[in-house]
Protein backbone atom coordinates (compact mmCIF):
# COMPACT_ATOMS: atom_id res chain seq x y z
CA UNK A 1 0.00 0.00 0.00
CA UNK A 2 2.78 2.37 0.92
CA UNK A 3 4.53 1.48 -2.31
CA UNK A 4 1.42 2.36 -4.29
CA UNK A 5 1.17 5.73 -2.52
CA UNK A 6 4.77 6.52 -3.20
CA UNK A 7 4.32 5.50 -6.82
CA UNK A 8 1.28 7.77 -7.15
CA UNK A 9 3.10 10.58 -5.41
CA UNK A 10 6.09 10.12 -7.58
CA UNK A 11 3.93 10.10 -10.64
CA UNK A 12 2.04 13.19 -9.45
CA UNK A 13 5.03 15.28 -8.47
CA UNK A 14 8.14 13.75 -9.90
CA UNK A 15 10.04 17.04 -9.89
CA UNK A 16 8.79 18.35 -6.42
CA UNK A 17 7.57 21.67 -7.88
CA UNK A 18 4.18 21.54 -5.97
CA UNK A 19 5.56 20.93 -2.47
CA UNK A 20 5.58 24.61 -1.44
CA UNK A 21 2.01 25.19 -2.67
CA UNK A 22 0.68 22.18 -0.87
CA UNK A 23 2.35 23.28 2.31
CA UNK A 24 0.84 26.79 1.99
CA UNK A 25 -2.62 25.32 1.37
CA UNK A 26 -2.37 23.08 4.38
CA UNK A 27 -1.22 25.98 6.51
CA UNK A 28 -4.12 28.16 5.31
CA UNK A 29 -6.61 25.44 6.00
CA UNK A 30 -5.21 25.06 9.47
CA UNK A 31 -5.59 28.80 10.22
CA UNK A 32 -9.11 28.81 8.78
CA UNK A 33 -10.04 25.87 10.95
CA UNK A 34 -8.65 27.63 14.04
CA UNK A 35 -10.55 30.84 13.17
CA UNK A 36 -13.83 28.97 12.68
CA UNK A 37 -13.26 27.13 15.93
CA UNK A 38 -12.71 30.41 17.78
CA UNK A 39 -15.84 31.92 16.21
CA UNK A 40 -17.95 28.87 17.07
CA UNK A 41 -16.66 28.83 20.64
CA UNK A 42 -17.32 32.60 20.96
CA UNK A 43 -20.86 32.19 19.63
CA UNK A 44 -21.48 29.34 22.03
CA UNK A 45 -20.18 31.44 24.92
CA UNK A 46 -22.35 34.42 23.85
CA UNK A 47 -25.34 32.10 23.34
CA UNK A 48 -25.22 30.73 26.87
CA UNK A 49 -24.27 34.03 28.59
CA UNK A 50 -25.01 37.54 27.28
CA UNK A 51 -27.23 36.43 24.41
CA UNK A 52 -29.99 35.32 26.76
CA UNK A 53 -29.74 38.12 29.33
CA UNK A 54 -31.98 41.18 29.49
CA UNK A 55 -32.65 43.89 32.07
CA UNK A 56 -36.06 45.54 32.55
CA UNK A 57 -35.88 49.32 32.24
CA UNK A 58 -37.89 51.58 34.60
CA UNK A 59 -41.55 52.10 33.60
CA UNK A 60 -41.32 49.19 31.16
CA UNK A 61 -42.30 45.54 31.15
CA UNK A 62 -40.65 42.64 29.27
CA UNK A 63 -42.78 39.84 27.82
CA UNK A 64 -40.91 36.54 27.37
CA UNK A 65 -42.23 34.19 24.64
CA UNK A 66 -41.03 30.62 24.14
CA UNK A 67 -41.51 29.42 20.56
CA UNK A 68 -44.06 32.25 20.08
CA UNK A 69 -46.13 31.53 23.21
CA UNK A 70 -46.18 34.02 26.08
CA UNK A 71 -44.49 32.52 29.11
CA UNK A 72 -43.99 35.31 31.65
CA UNK A 73 -44.03 39.10 32.09
CA UNK A 74 -41.29 40.85 34.08
CA UNK A 75 -41.39 44.41 35.38
CA UNK A 76 -38.03 44.72 37.17
CA UNK A 77 -34.49 43.29 37.60
CA UNK A 78 -32.41 41.27 35.12
CA UNK A 79 -33.22 37.81 33.76
CA UNK A 80 -31.64 35.14 31.54
CA UNK A 81 -33.29 32.79 29.03
CA UNK A 82 -32.11 30.80 26.08
CA UNK A 83 -31.99 33.31 23.24
CA UNK A 84 -33.70 33.20 19.86
CA UNK A 85 -34.95 30.95 18.29
CA UNK A 86 -35.93 29.27 21.57
CA UNK A 87 -37.06 32.42 23.41
CA UNK A 88 -37.92 35.92 22.31
CA UNK A 89 -38.82 38.96 24.39
CA UNK A 90 -40.38 42.32 23.68
CA UNK A 91 -40.39 45.46 25.81
CA UNK A 92 -43.66 47.36 26.45
CA UNK A 93 -44.00 50.83 27.97
CA UNK A 94 -46.10 50.91 31.15
CA UNK A 95 -45.70 54.58 32.02
CA UNK A 96 -48.43 57.16 31.46
CA UNK A 97 -48.94 58.09 27.80
CA UNK A 98 -51.17 60.70 26.18
CA UNK A 99 -53.12 61.17 22.97
CA UNK A 100 -54.44 64.41 21.49
CA UNK A 101 -57.85 64.19 19.80
CA UNK A 102 -59.27 67.26 18.05
CA UNK A 103 -62.61 68.03 16.42
CA UNK A 104 -61.57 71.19 14.57
CA UNK A 105 -62.23 72.65 11.14
CA UNK A 106 -59.52 72.19 8.54
CA UNK A 107 -57.21 75.13 7.97
CA UNK A 108 -57.21 77.00 4.69
CA UNK A 109 -53.97 77.59 2.72
CA UNK A 110 -53.58 81.01 4.37
CA UNK A 111 -53.71 79.40 7.81
CA UNK A 112 -57.15 80.68 8.83
CA UNK A 113 -60.04 78.29 9.58
CA UNK A 114 -62.76 78.15 6.91
CA UNK A 115 -65.98 80.09 7.37
CA UNK A 116 -68.18 77.29 6.01
CA UNK A 117 -67.90 73.71 7.25
CA UNK A 118 -67.64 70.88 4.74
CA UNK A 119 -68.34 67.24 5.67
CA UNK A 120 -65.36 65.00 5.04
CA UNK A 121 -62.92 67.87 5.28
CA UNK A 122 -63.75 69.50 8.62
CA UNK A 123 -64.11 67.74 11.94
CA UNK A 124 -67.00 68.75 14.21
CA UNK A 125 -69.55 67.35 16.66
CA UNK A 126 -73.37 67.37 16.60
CA UNK A 127 -75.09 67.90 19.97
CA UNK A 128 -78.32 66.38 21.23
CA UNK A 129 -80.29 69.50 20.26
CA UNK A 130 -78.88 69.52 16.68
CA UNK A 131 -76.18 72.16 17.20
CA UNK A 132 -72.57 72.03 15.96
CA UNK A 133 -69.54 72.48 18.20
CA UNK A 134 -65.76 72.02 18.00
CA UNK A 135 -63.58 70.68 20.81
CA UNK A 136 -60.06 69.57 21.65
CA UNK A 137 -59.27 66.75 24.07
CA UNK A 138 -56.24 65.21 25.74
CA UNK A 139 -56.47 61.65 27.02
CA UNK A 140 -53.87 59.96 29.22
CA UNK A 141 -53.64 56.21 29.77
CA UNK A 142 -51.25 53.46 30.84
CA UNK A 143 -50.75 49.77 30.03
CA UNK A 144 -51.95 47.77 33.05
CA UNK A 145 -51.58 44.29 31.48
CA UNK A 146 -48.59 44.21 29.06
CA UNK A 147 -49.19 40.63 27.86
CA UNK A 148 -52.86 41.30 27.13
CA UNK A 149 -51.93 44.57 25.43
CA UNK A 150 -49.38 42.85 23.16
CA UNK A 151 -51.65 39.92 22.31
CA UNK A 152 -54.99 41.69 21.80
CA UNK A 153 -53.89 44.77 19.86
CA UNK A 154 -52.19 44.90 16.50
CA UNK A 155 -48.93 46.10 17.95
CA UNK A 156 -45.77 46.32 15.82
CA UNK A 157 -42.77 44.12 16.51
CA UNK A 158 -41.50 46.97 18.66
CA UNK A 159 -44.51 48.07 20.80
CA UNK A 160 -42.84 51.39 21.48
CA UNK A 161 -42.71 52.26 17.77
CA UNK A 162 -45.31 54.37 15.97
CA UNK A 163 -48.31 52.83 14.26
CA UNK A 164 -47.67 51.48 10.78
CA UNK A 165 -48.94 53.13 7.60
CA UNK A 166 -51.33 50.99 5.56
CA UNK A 167 -53.90 51.21 2.77
CA UNK A 168 -57.49 50.15 3.42
CA UNK A 169 -59.72 48.25 0.98
CA UNK A 170 -60.70 51.51 -0.72
CA UNK A 171 -57.10 52.56 -1.24
CA UNK A 172 -57.08 55.31 1.40
CA UNK A 173 -53.88 55.66 3.42
CA UNK A 174 -54.14 55.32 7.18
CA UNK A 175 -52.40 54.04 10.28
CA UNK A 176 -52.82 50.72 12.04
CA UNK A 177 -51.79 50.02 15.60
CA UNK A 178 -52.71 50.45 19.27
CA UNK A 179 -52.62 54.23 19.30
CA UNK A 180 -54.90 54.38 16.27
CA UNK A 181 -57.35 52.00 17.96
CA UNK A 182 -57.35 53.98 21.22
CA UNK A 183 -57.79 57.26 19.36
CA UNK A 184 -60.74 55.88 17.38
CA UNK A 185 -62.35 54.46 20.52
CA UNK A 186 -61.99 57.82 22.24
CA UNK A 187 -63.47 59.65 19.26
CA UNK A 188 -66.41 57.25 19.32
CA UNK A 189 -66.96 57.94 23.04
CA UNK A 190 -66.88 61.73 22.49
CA UNK A 191 -69.34 61.51 19.58
CA UNK A 192 -71.74 59.32 21.56
CA UNK A 193 -71.76 61.52 24.67
CA UNK A 194 -72.00 64.76 22.68
CA UNK A 195 -75.01 63.52 20.73
CA UNK A 196 -76.92 62.99 23.99
CA UNK A 197 -76.38 66.42 25.61
CA UNK A 198 -77.70 69.93 24.85
CA UNK A 199 -75.25 72.52 23.63
CA UNK A 200 -75.72 74.84 26.64
CA UNK A 201 -74.52 72.21 29.10
CA UNK A 202 -71.25 71.80 27.17
CA UNK A 203 -70.50 75.44 26.35
CA UNK A 204 -71.43 77.09 29.63
CA UNK A 205 -72.27 75.39 32.91
CA UNK A 206 -71.58 71.68 32.48
CA UNK A 207 -68.09 71.25 31.03
CA UNK A 208 -66.88 69.19 33.99
CA UNK A 209 -69.88 66.85 33.77
CA UNK A 210 -69.36 66.59 30.01
CA UNK A 211 -65.70 65.60 30.46
CA UNK A 212 -66.58 63.05 33.17
CA UNK A 213 -69.24 61.48 30.97
CA UNK A 214 -66.75 61.06 28.11
CA UNK A 215 -64.18 59.52 30.48
CA UNK A 216 -66.71 57.00 31.81
CA UNK A 217 -67.84 56.05 28.32
CA UNK A 218 -64.25 55.58 27.12
CA UNK A 219 -63.41 53.48 30.21
CA UNK A 220 -66.41 51.25 29.45
CA UNK A 221 -65.21 50.71 25.89
CA UNK A 222 -61.71 49.77 27.09
CA UNK A 223 -63.22 47.34 29.58
CA UNK A 224 -65.35 45.81 26.84
CA UNK A 225 -62.47 45.03 24.47
CA UNK A 226 -60.17 43.92 27.35
CA UNK A 227 -56.95 45.19 25.80
CA UNK A 228 -54.91 45.69 28.99
CA UNK A 229 -55.19 49.50 28.90
CA UNK A 230 -56.66 51.75 31.63
CA UNK A 231 -57.59 55.40 31.24
CA UNK A 232 -56.03 57.82 33.75
CA UNK A 233 -57.52 61.18 32.86
CA UNK A 234 -59.61 62.90 30.21
CA UNK A 235 -59.21 66.66 29.82
CA UNK A 236 -61.48 68.92 27.77
CA UNK A 237 -59.07 71.63 26.69
CA UNK A 238 -61.50 73.83 24.75
CA UNK A 239 -65.01 73.75 23.29
CA UNK A 240 -66.58 76.42 21.09
CA UNK A 241 -69.26 76.86 18.38
CA UNK A 242 -68.53 77.46 14.67
CA UNK A 243 -67.23 80.90 13.72
CA UNK A 244 -70.40 81.94 11.90
CA UNK A 245 -72.62 81.25 14.88
CA UNK A 246 -70.20 82.46 17.55
CA UNK A 247 -71.74 86.01 17.83
CA UNK A 248 -75.17 84.50 18.53
CA UNK A 249 -73.72 82.21 21.18
CA UNK A 250 -71.87 85.18 22.68
CA UNK A 251 -75.16 87.09 22.96
CA UNK A 252 -76.74 84.11 24.69
CA UNK A 253 -73.79 83.91 27.04
CA UNK A 254 -74.02 87.65 27.80
CA UNK A 255 -77.75 87.31 28.49
CA UNK A 256 -77.07 84.36 30.73
CA UNK A 257 -74.43 86.34 32.61
CA UNK A 258 -76.90 89.23 33.02
CA UNK A 259 -79.52 86.86 34.36
CA UNK A 260 -77.00 85.37 36.77
CA UNK A 261 -75.97 88.85 37.92
CA UNK A 262 -79.58 89.96 38.47
CA UNK A 263 -80.38 86.72 40.24
CA UNK A 264 -77.34 87.18 42.46
CA UNK A 265 -78.42 90.75 43.31
CA UNK A 266 -81.96 89.56 44.02
CA UNK A 267 -80.66 86.85 46.30
CA UNK A 268 -78.47 89.39 48.10
CA UNK A 269 -81.46 91.74 48.49
CA UNK A 270 -83.58 88.84 49.77
CA UNK A 271 -80.94 87.99 52.35
CA UNK A 272 -80.59 91.66 53.36
CA UNK A 273 -84.38 92.16 53.62
CA UNK A 274 -84.69 88.94 55.61
CA UNK A 275 -81.94 90.04 57.98
CA UNK A 276 -83.56 93.48 58.42
CA UNK A 277 -86.95 91.88 59.04
CA UNK A 278 -85.43 89.56 61.61
CA UNK A 279 -83.70 92.51 63.28
CA UNK A 280 -86.96 94.51 63.35
CA UNK A 281 -88.83 91.51 64.66
CA UNK A 282 -86.26 91.04 67.42
CA UNK A 283 -86.44 94.74 68.33
CA UNK A 284 -90.25 94.76 68.44
CA UNK A 285 -90.32 91.63 70.53
CA UNK A 286 -87.75 93.13 72.88
CA UNK A 287 -89.79 96.36 73.21
CA UNK A 288 -92.97 94.38 73.77
CA UNK A 289 -91.30 92.32 76.46
CA UNK A 290 -89.99 95.48 78.13
CA UNK A 291 -93.42 97.18 77.96
CA UNK A 292 -95.04 94.01 79.27
CA UNK A 293 -92.67 93.89 82.22
CA UNK A 294 -93.26 97.62 82.88
CA UNK A 295 -97.07 97.27 82.78
CA UNK A 296 -97.02 94.17 84.93
CA UNK A 297 -94.69 95.84 87.45
CA UNK A 298 -96.84 98.99 87.53
CA UNK A 299 -100.01 96.97 87.93
CA UNK A 300 -98.48 94.99 90.75
CA UNK A 301 -97.35 98.22 92.45
CA UNK A 302 -100.82 99.79 92.11
CA UNK A 303 -102.35 96.57 93.39
CA UNK A 304 -100.19 96.75 96.50
CA UNK A 305 -101.02 100.48 96.92
CA UNK A 306 -104.76 99.90 96.61
CA UNK A 307 -104.57 96.96 98.97
CA UNK A 308 -103.00 99.22 101.61
CA UNK A 309 -105.59 101.98 101.03
CA UNK A 310 -108.33 99.39 101.27
CA UNK A 311 -107.01 98.25 104.59
CA UNK A 312 -106.90 101.89 105.86
CA UNK A 313 -110.35 102.59 104.40
CA UNK A 314 -111.86 99.71 106.29
CA UNK A 315 -110.44 101.11 109.52
CA UNK A 316 -111.34 104.84 108.97
CA UNK A 317 -113.35 105.53 105.79
CA UNK A 318 -113.89 109.34 106.23
CA UNK A 319 -110.26 110.05 106.90
CA UNK A 320 -109.15 108.03 103.88
CA UNK A 321 -111.72 109.71 101.60
CA UNK A 322 -110.70 113.17 102.76
CA UNK A 323 -107.06 112.35 102.25
CA UNK A 324 -107.69 111.06 98.74
CA UNK A 325 -109.81 114.11 97.91
CA UNK A 326 -107.16 116.47 99.18
CA UNK A 327 -104.37 114.70 97.27
CA UNK A 328 -106.40 114.66 94.06
CA UNK A 329 -107.31 118.34 94.39
CA UNK A 330 -103.68 119.26 95.03
CA UNK A 331 -102.57 117.29 92.03
CA UNK A 332 -105.16 118.95 89.80
CA UNK A 333 -104.45 122.46 91.08
CA UNK A 334 -100.74 121.94 90.69
CA UNK A 335 -101.19 121.51 86.96
CA UNK A 336 -103.06 124.86 86.51
CA UNK A 337 -101.34 128.22 85.91
CA UNK A 338 -103.99 130.55 87.33
CA UNK A 339 -105.71 129.37 90.45
CA UNK A 340 -108.93 130.95 91.78
CA UNK A 341 -110.54 129.50 94.86
CA UNK A 342 -113.95 130.81 95.89
CA UNK A 343 -115.28 129.90 99.24
CA UNK A 344 -119.00 129.23 99.69
CA UNK A 345 -119.35 129.84 103.40
CA UNK A 346 -120.79 133.04 104.94
CA UNK A 347 -123.56 135.51 103.93
CA UNK A 348 -123.27 138.52 101.67
CA UNK A 349 -122.10 139.37 98.15
CA UNK A 350 -118.60 138.70 97.07
CA UNK A 351 -116.56 140.41 94.39
CA UNK A 352 -114.13 138.63 92.16
CA UNK A 353 -111.59 140.82 90.36
CA UNK A 354 -109.53 139.16 87.61
CA UNK A 355 -106.54 140.70 85.90
CA UNK A 356 -106.83 139.69 82.27
CA UNK A 357 -104.05 139.95 79.68
CA UNK A 358 -101.58 141.27 82.15
CA UNK A 359 -98.18 142.17 80.78
CA UNK A 360 -95.38 139.93 81.67
CA UNK A 361 -92.28 141.43 83.24
CA UNK A 362 -89.76 142.43 80.62
CA UNK A 363 -86.29 141.05 80.89
CA UNK A 364 -83.36 143.44 80.51
CA UNK A 365 -81.03 142.92 77.53
CA UNK A 366 -77.97 140.87 78.13
CA UNK A 367 -75.58 143.85 77.77
CA UNK A 368 -77.52 145.95 80.27
CA UNK A 369 -77.69 143.06 82.66
CA UNK A 370 -73.96 142.60 82.43
CA UNK A 371 -73.42 146.32 83.04
CA UNK A 372 -75.60 146.28 86.11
Amino acid sequence: MEESKSVIKGEFDRSGQYDSGLKSLVRSLQWAFIFLLVVIVGLLVYFVTAGGYFSVEPQHAVIVMKFGKVEQTYTSDGHWFLPYPVNRWVMVRTNQQSLQVDFLPAETPDGAPPQALQPGRDSYLITGDANIIHSTWRMTYHVSNPARYFQSLSTPEDPGASDTQELDVNGFAGTRGPQTLLRNLFREAVIKVTSSLPVDSMLYGGRAAYSDAVRNEFAQKLLLIDCGVEVDNVSLEQVFPPLKTKPAFDEVAAASNTVDSLRSKAEQYAVQASNEALATKTELISRAETYKEMVVSGTKAESVYFQKILEQYKKNPRTVLMTLYTNTLAEVMNKQQGKYILGSSGPGTKQVRLLLNHEQKRQAPAEVAEGK
